[in-house]
């Protein structure tokens, strides 16, 4: 009896514990929308009102009286753009790293993924003063480019540790059997990692949506929008009902994108964790 209450004791305070920490992470979402929804009065209120009349006040701001649906058309094209480029490019550099010998092969590898470490500061200068000459400066290709040289470092060894969990046994068997190098990558190899490049494009497309420096830098009209979420902040005040309902609706795409494709997420980034 008394292991069984230590049993049921124990379970309880784990469940608990488990519970707290997800509240912990989930209350700043709903503190977000719950803000977005609030009105001025509501906003401001102490102490802090968790029911409430909502309203659509902020929404109708951000929507009408600002810039956001051309900047959210920017940041989709630089995301969406770049995470496309960044696969794109990375798997054939991944596919080659993983399975053809080379000299220091490993070495490349980590100097591929030592480009991700550099601090965007330490750049941010050296593009300013290139793009103005080039003409990339304020313009959507200009981040496209920008965010997929930034991703395919990290693209590129996270595709590396996905191939490798890839036998090369099937890949070997079916070239005996007449396939051409070509069949074995369409065939074999791609839907295999299938799940591994969808991780890989999530946290690509992740990085991009949210990147605030550079774009700052090296926008002047075509913002993004991190950047535009910095507007509602100024010396005299934050703008809080509309700074929370754009970031309501930035995060949004994140959460439901996450929620839907959680399985490959996890599935991608736990590929070769644990061996049978």
């Amino acid at each position: 009896m008394n292991r069984l209450l230590k049993k049921v004791g124990t379970q309880s305070l784990l469940y608990f514990g488990v519970i707290l920490i997800i509240l912990f992470f989930i209350f700043p979402i709903y503190w977000i929308f719950g803000t977005a929804f609030k009105t001025p009065l509501d906003t401001f209120k102490l102490p802090p009102k968790f029911i409430f009349n909502p309203t659509l006040e902020n929404f109708i701001v951000i929507i009408n009286k600002t810039q956001f649906m051309e900047l959210a058309i920017n940041s989709i094209i630089a995301s969406a753009g770049s995470t496309f480029l960044s696969i794109l490019l990375s798997f054939p550099a991944a596919y080659s790293l993983a399975r053809f010998r080379m000299k220091r092969k490993n070495d490349l590898a980590f100097m591929i993924l030592s480009l991700r470490m550099f601090p965007p500061i330490a750049v941010a200068i050296p593009f300013f003063i290139m793009y103005k000459r080039i003409g990339l400066y304020d313009t959507r290709v200009g981040l496209l480019l920008l965010y997929t040289a930034f991703n395919i470092p990290l693209a590129t060894w996270l595709l590396i540790g996905f191939i490798k969990e890839i036998p090369v046994d099937l890949e070997e068997a079916a070239l005996v059997d007449g396939a051409t190098h070509l069949q074995v990558f369409r065939k074999i190899v791609l839907p295999l990692i299938s799940t591994g490049m969808m991780a890989t494009a999530i946290l690509c497309f992740i990085m991009s949506w949210n990147e605030f420096f550079l774009a700052l830098i090296l926008t002047g009209r075509n913002k993004t929008l991190p950047v535009f979420l910095y507007s509602f902040i100024n010396f005299r005040e934050i703008q809080w009902g509309p700074l929370m309902a754009a970031a309501a609706i930035m995060s949004s795409p994140i959460i439901i994108a996450s929620i839907f494709v959680r399985k490959y997420l996890i599935r991608g980034l736990t590929l070769g964790a644990v061996k049978g």
